[in-house]
């Protein structure tokens, strides 16, 4: 059921909205659309009553009514019907549901291209998806849920000092940090960062631009690897009791790197250890 004065059906706001003081003198503040058209088929009009006779100021509100309900007609020879106003024509589709979410807010051009970077990502659908969330700092850690689901726990997994934020978890949580050194020692990049977008940036670091290298996409996969296998790790701790073993997070990292690398066909074996990194293409 469409309420006449409250729905949006005509126009891209309510009639309440639109004519506030009309609003306030109708009769009827609750009915459905079909309320308001009466008469017989060929011989039917919009009837919208009020309490009292709007005044001048408000009549010319009334005019205004009047000319938007004239151009539109019901029928009963067609079936009510929901429509996505954004294509009606085609329909909705998350496509189409994005474009409307996205119409007011435009898109930077770093956030742009940091889209283009991961969503081309040669990984599992989930992993890229993963990756965005950690991007956009929307990473469903105990902090930002006791935002709306106040818990008594909020600390680290890890650690058990600190707040579990996504900058802590992912960078600043000491044990974590053993992880990223050994990842430096192995690889040369720098992990001297100490906010996400610097951690983004160390790794992008990794490939030189022009280099094109099998070797270079590889190193794509270094950064992603690490967070993917942290957020694994954590959650095996928070939810099945498992022991937080540095040691566990670098074999996964490492078998990551490897999965990854035959996954892209980029190479027939990637080593990986404390050392350094081996590829044979």
């Amino acid at each position: 059921m469409v309420r006449f004065w409250k729905d949006v059906w005509l126009g891209e706001q309510s009639l309440a909205e639109r004519f506030p003081a009309l609003f306030d003198l109708a009769v009827n503040k609750e009915g459905p659309v079909r309320q308001f058209w009466t008469g017989e088929m060929g011989n039917s009009q919009w009837v919208v009553r009020f309490r009292s006779p709007p005044s001048a100021g408000e009549a010319v509100a009334l005019e205004e009514l009047r000319d938007a309900l004239h151009g539109c007609c019901l029928t009963n020879s067609e079936l009510d019907r929901v429509l996505w106003r954004s294509t009606p024509r085609s329909g909705y589709s998350v496509k189409s549901c994005y474009r409307w979410l996205r119409r007011d807010r435009p898109t930077s051009e770093v956030t742009a291209r940091k889209a283009r970077e991961i969503w081309s990502f040669k990984f599992p659908l989930k992993v890229k998806a993963f990756l965005w969330t950690v991007y956009l700092e929307k990473l469903l850690t105990k902090s930002r849920r006791a935002r709306w689901a106040p818990a008594a726990d909020i600390l680290c997994v890890f650690c058990k000092a600190d707040r579990e934020t996504e900058s802590h978890l992912l960078i600043s949580c000491p044990l974590v940090k053993i992880l990223w050194k050994w990842v430096a020692k192995a690889t040369g990049m720098y992990v001297g960062f100490s906010s996400l977008e610097g951690m983004w940036e160390a790794g992008r670091s990794l490939k030189k631009q022009g280099d094109r290298s099998k070797a270079a996409k590889i190193s794509q996969s270094f950064v992603p690897a690490v967070v993917w296998s942290v957020w694994l790790c954590r959650n095996q701790v928070l939810f099945k009791g498992a022991n937080p073993y540095v040691e566990n997070i670098w074999e996964s990292v490492v078998a990551l790197i490897q999965e990854w690398g035959r996954f892209c066909a980029l190479a027939s074996s990637v080593s990986m250890d404390r050392e350094g990194v081996w590829i044979r293409e």
